[in-house]
């Protein structure tokens, strides 16, 4: 399954959701199926990811928790959600909100 990030403050995102969980729980949101950051609620949310992130494990059973092929570790929760980080700040600074439902 996968989740559809979107909002007018920049292009659609789609993360599966074994991926997108954590990063919405680091966000201070729980991981449900649909839901809305409005722009009021962005700020809040940031900070709660910056804070909440070093401690957030990535799930059990990730395809991706071992080594790449090329011997690079995976990427962690920060480089995942990134495209999702980017938007929320857009989206505050123009005033839009970002919404999320399965795909």
């Amino acid at each position: 399954m996968a989740l559809m990030f979107r909002s007018k403050a920049g292009a659609d995102i789609l993360m599966l959701q074994a991926h997108a969980e954590p990063v919405l729980r680091a966000l201070g949101r729980d991981a449900q199926a649909q839901g809305i950051f409005l722009p009021e609620q962005i700020a809040q949310a940031l900070a709660a990811f910056a804070l909440a992130e070093p401690s957030v494990p990535l799930p059990d059973g990730d395809p991706h928790g071992e080594l790449n092929l090329d011997g690079e570790p995976p990427p962690g929760l920060a480089q995942r959600a990134w495209p999702l980080l980017q938007m929320l700040r857009r989206a505050q600074a123009l005033g839009h909100d970002v919404t999320w439902s399965l795909a």
